[in-house]
């Protein structure tokens, strides 16, 4: 059967080189035909489908490629890695301003590819998405200007293009000098190292030969005949008793006798019946802790929002939610997101707290937001934009039915909130383990940030 072909036709030039790289990347160059129609960029599958983003044009050829599970995340980590990379391009990379290049500079300060252990989709979309921008960097400040940034690229030139798509730009890299050699060192004399052992030697000395006392002083004189023997035990008796301030004799076993060990009192078997109560006790507190799938997260859309008619720095929103009937949920979102943003942006949702009123409003859920240290930059998590609404949000390891409503007496979600957080790659996680949707993970801008 002869391979179905993919006829791509329309866009700018920039989006028509990349979608060429991600293609020959794919080794899919020879099914698409190049129809150079005017208009806007699209890809027409064999089964008739057109997809118009460049984004979803290039997902598509990654899904089609024999180096599908590379490109795309071999694991649920790595798929939400690209996954945040390409909502980043969109969101964030349209101008191309310093701030926004300063910002993947950043991000790249720890990175040799962008998702994973090898070239994936984010690296292929990012080089064609900078390319323009870093290729008019006047020579003499690339290296200075975005030296994380150039780093990579300067790899990713080298690697994701052999046929050539893109010219390759001349990246300066710094000289490396060899550390001058050590001088040499010069050697102690003989005669240091020899008074040094006997210095060693004589301090060892003294520090395993006793020092003479009295009563051994006494030991080693000549031995006294049979009538003195008395006399002189008594003496020493005295004098040692003398020396440790008239204690007592304590009288000690002979030798043959067997050592009987001590009793043990009341008190000390009291203490270890209450330790071994205590055992069990502690291993069922930590038992009954909360974890997250007590909560019952999904995935919402905003489709109205107003200023909260009593306060300003709330929004009212009504949110799909896959329900009867859009939900109605307050958020302090005012001083960080404008209501134009809000609209229609998609959210994860808390939908089993307690109904609470909030000056005067009734509020039916919590939108989940991820928040810097200093709380002066707050912004919904995003989920993936195809994550249909009213899918629940899931761990791996948590599988647990929430509960209907939360108690607010419990304080459940103030317990579980200090382990929801953002990691450096800005996906939100629990313990470590990623808030997971059937598209990917859950992401934000902000890294090791709050979630809350």
């Amino acid at each position: 059967m002869a391979p179905q072909t993919l006829s791509l036709r329309g866009g700018t030039a920039e989006h028509h080189k990349g979608v060429l790289l991600v293609a020959a990347y794919c080794n899919l160059q020879d099914r698409l035909t190049d129809a150079q129609e005017p208009g806007g960029l699209c890809l027409k599958t064999a089964d008739g489908q057109e997809l118009q983003s460049f984004n979803s044009i290039c997902r598509y050829l990654a899904s089609c490629s024999p180096k599908c599970k590379q490109l795309l995340g071999d694991t649920h980590i790595d798929r939400a890695l690209v996954q945040d990379w390409l909502s980043f391009r969109n969101t964030e990379l349209p101008g191309l301003l310093e701030a926004q290049m300063l910002k993947v500079d950043k991000r790249l300060q720890t990175k040799v590819f962008l998702a994973g252990l090898s070239v994936s989709l984010a690296d292929l979309v990012m080089f064609a998405t900078l390319y323009r921008a870093l290729a008019n960097i006047p020579s003499a400040q690339r290296r200075d200007r975005y030296p994380n940034l150039f780093r990579w690229f300067d790899f990713m030139q080298h690697t994701i293009d052999p046929a050539g798509h893109y010219k390759r730009i001349d990246i300066r890299k710094p000289r490396f000098q060899r550390a001058p050699p050590a001088p040499p060192s010069t050697p102690k004399p003989e005669k240091s190292k020899a008074s040094d052992s006997k210095a060693r030697a004589s301090s060892a000395t003294a520090q395993t030969v006793p020092a003479r006392t009295g009563p051994t002083q006494a030991s080693v004189k000549p031995k006294a005949d049979s009538k003195t023997k008395g006399t002189t035990a008594a003496q020493t008796s005295d004098t040692s008793s003398t020396a440790a301030g008239a204690a007592p004799a304590v009288p000690t076993e002979p030798s043959g006798a067997a050592a009987t060990p001590p009793k043990q009192d009341a008190s000390s078997k009291k203490d270890k019946k209450k330790e071994s109560k205590a055992a069990p006790a502690a291993s069922k507190k930590a038992g009954d802790e909360p974890t997250v799938d007590m909560l019952d997260m999904r995935v919402g859309r905003i489709i109205k929002v107003e200023q909260h008619p009593n306060a300003d720095s709330l929004y009212v929103e009504e949110i799909d939610l896959g329900e009867d009937k859009p939900r109605q949920v307050v958020s302090g979102l005012v001083k960080f997101v404008p209501a134009e943003q809000m609209l229609n942006r998609r959210v994860v949702v808390v939908t089993n707290l307690k109904p609470a009123k909030m000056r005067d409003v009734m509020s039916y859920g919590m939108v989940l937001c991820a928040s810097n240290d200093a709380h002066d930059q707050v912004e919904p998590i995003l989920p993936p934009q195809d994550v249909p609404v009213g899918e629940k949000i899931t761990f791996e390891g948590y599988g647990a039915e929430p509960e209907a409503q939360l108690n607010p007496k419990k304080k459940i979600f103030e317990k579980i909130s200090p382990d929801l957080r953002t990691n450096a790659d800005g996906v939100a996680q629990y313990k470590s383990v990623p808030f997971m949707t059937s598209k990917g993970a859950v992401v934000s801008e902000l890294t090791n940030a709050a979630v809350k």
